[in-house]
């Protein structure tokens, strides 16, 4: 059993808070485990319902915990993923504290970074895996609106590889809500054309070839350049967001 013991006298709902995430985060409690019942964490801590219940709440939105119900059921540790950040963001855009604008150049520069160390530490087999995505995305070239997000989404299947090459899980977790949240907004936003397909192919077409001839820069700025369009045409008075 995790050390959890009797909770401190000041800020009980905090020190309980930290001495729970701090046995999750430490991996004394995994994913799938069930905490002890909030009468034994009463014991534990030394603590009243009340503040257990605020102090489970807390760590509850911090996407550490998920309640079961039933006879079976209680305070179960989760997966660690970016869904809570996803929400988040959410949250904050519809309610105009972020705006598209603002994330799109906070990714712009942050997928830049990644393909600067994709051009680094990419091997031959991997600059081989880049290349069968042009394929791909010449596919999806006049094939209307689905045309266009069939594209969308080999995109995310390629930056999953340069995720990949990088071996950086900071990266993962603030770009991947951060783009998952623009797609549903861009949905609304653009008008997914032919045209606008053929425009990120052809920004594709330059950029990969660039990350094969370790051309960071180059790879950097049209990796910049594709997204500050699509920026543009998001805030563009297209039919679609009149």
């Amino acid at each position: 059993m995790a050390k959890l013991k009797k909770a401190k006298n000041l800020s009980l709902v905090e020190d309980v808070v930290q001495q729970i995430e701090g046995a999750i985060l430490d991996g004394e409690y995994v994913p799938g485990d069930k905490l002890p019942s909030t009468r034994a964490l009463m014991e534990i801590f030394g603590a009243s319902l009340g503040t257990v219940r605020e102090s489970l709440a807390i760590i509850e939105n911090k996407g550490l915990l998920e309640v079961r119900k039933g006879s079976k059921g209680g305070f179960f540790v989760r997966d660690l993923s970016t869904d809570p950040m996803t929400d988040s963001l959410e949250l904050l855009m519809r309610h105009m504290s972020l705006s598209p604008r603002e994330l799109y150049e906070f990714r712009a520069t942050v997928e830049a970074g990644v393909i600067r160390l994709v051009v680094h530490r990419a091997s031959a087999a991997d600059l081989e895996c880049f290349q069968t995505y042009l394929d791909k995305f010449a596919r999806c070239r006049n094939k209307g609106r689905a045309g266009f997000w069939r594209l969308c989404e080999v995109e995310q299947e390629l930056r999953k590889e340069f995720l990949r090459v990088i071996e950086n899980r900071t990266y993962e977790a603030v770009l991947m809500p951060i783009i998952s949240n623009l797609l549903k907004y861009a949905r609304h936003k653009i008008k997914g054309s032919d045209n606008e397909t053929q425009v990120a192919y052809n920004y594709w077409k330059k950029i990969i070839p660039a990350i094969a001839d370790r051309d960071e820069d180059k790879a950097a700025s049209l990796v910049k350049e594709l997204l500050f369009y699509f920026m543009d045409a998001m805030a563009a008075p297209t039919k679609m967001n009149r």
